[in-house]
């Protein structure tokens, strides 16, 4: 299918739907329903990890009732020919034509999708045996339930300190805030068809993989939908992560679209990486970070007595995750976890406070009267009688 029907076939979905185009709430349906399920999954090669997790899709899908779940995958890019493995097991394959990024390659499954309600899979995300079980159970006995999403297991396929880490602190916040929602998750998120077509789909501008499905997120609430993270519904992640892999994405890909979006809605939502914990540990990272120059600058070492005290606060504040970090892997790991840790909340803060800064800074220039060398040049007689 071309990617550029993918807009106009989402509108004429929502049309069948009988729902309008801006409210979500109506779409909710009567207590029920049947669920039909429809996986998506966006991937750029048909090798690696995506055969793994794709099998566990259809091994899971065919152990439900009423058919199972109708599963598509979408590749982002020119595609070669897909596995025989793929099709032959009765997967739905499309191409983006072009690399457009995950938004647009979600946009399109779900503009060719059957189900009432969407799965969103990542290509390296291996869902938990009794997890479309669970997604199909929830909308089927929540009426209002409009979208919801999982978390990470415990237990990361790739055995790198990095890797570990990364996908823990994963599991570890969403299973530590359980419940209603403000967001959305892609890597594991199931959203009703209807509601998707309603607010317009994932955002297209985003070109590589980033919050494009936190801003979804954010639409979907602002219209009224309910959204919820439940922690039962679990699934495997098999990304190897590097330090270096990790910083960039989360400086470039996370840290600065998502400042970003809080500046352009005024709202700072106090769940997930921006509780209070995490804000107080941001602060914390960034203040004994400062200690070493200060100390410099000063002459004096006293400055440096604070740093113990700060550090024994930020790892009392997040005592949960490394006791999981401690039981997982020991105390070599829980060590390098929280050093990890403490430069994931210097740097994101430091990301923050530089958008931030960047923002108003930007807009106090514009609003700065313009030089006279940049003004119009006075219109002469001639001018004004024409």
């Amino acid at each position: 299918m071309d990617a550029t029907k993918t807009l106009e076939k989402r509108s004429l979905g929502a049309e069948k739907a009988g729902d309008s185009v801006l409210a979500v709430g109506p779409i909710a349906p009567s207590g029920g329903e049947a669920i039909s399920l429809s996986v998506i999954m966006p991937t750029v090669s048909w090798t690696g990890c995506f055969e793994p997790c794709v099998r566990a899709v259809l091994e899971h899908s065919a152990a439900l009732g009423g058919g199972g779940a109708e599963v598509l995958v979408v590749f982002d890019g020119v595609a070669s020919p897909p596995p025989v493995w793929l099709t032959d097991a009765g997967v739905k394959v499309f191409t983006t034509g072009d690399c457009r990024g995950p938004a647009h390659a979600r946009n399109l499954g779900a503009a060719e999708a059957n189900g009432n309600v969407l799965l969103f899979l990542d290509a390296d995300v291996e869902v938990a045996t009794d997890a479309l079980e669970r997604i199909r159970t929830a909308f089927a006995v929540t009426p209002d339930l409009v979208a919801l999403f999982g978390s990470y297991d415990d237990a990361p396929a790739c055995r790198g300190v990095v890797s570990q880490f990364r996908n823990l602190l994963h599991h570890h916040t969403h299973t530590s805030h359980p419940g209603r929602a403000a967001s959305f998750w892609s890597g594991c998120g199931a959203i009703r068809s209807a509601a998707l077509f309603d607010v317009g789909g994932f955002d297209d501008d985003f070109r590589h993989p980033s919050v494009e499905d936190i801003e979804l997120g954010l639409r979907v609430q602002a219209a009224g939908g309910r959204i919820v993270l439940d922690p039962a519904v679990q699934c495997k992640h098999h990304k190897s992560w590097s330090l270096r892999s990790m910083v960039m994405t989360d400086i470039f890909r996370r840290a600065v679209p998502w400042t970003q979006l809080i500046l352009e809605n005024h709202d700072l939502p106090a769940t997930l990486n921006l509780d209070w914990g995490n804000r107080l540990c941001g602060a914390a990272a960034l203040f004994s970070a400062s200690l070493l120059p200060l100390s410099i600058a000063i002459g004096s070492w006293w400055p440096l007595l604070a740093v113990p005290a700060v550090l024994l606060a930020m790892a009392w504040m997040h005592l949960d995750f490394y006791q999981l970090c401690l039981r997982r892997r020991g105390v070599a790991f829980a060590l390098a976890a929280f050093a990890l840790h403490w430069l994931f909340f210097l740097y994101s803060t430091l990301t923050f406070a530089a958008v931030v800064i960047g923002s108003k800074v930007s807009l106090l220039l514009t609003r700065l009267p313009r030089p006279r060398f940049f003004s119009a040049p006075p219109e002469t007689s001639n001018q004004r009688r024409n």
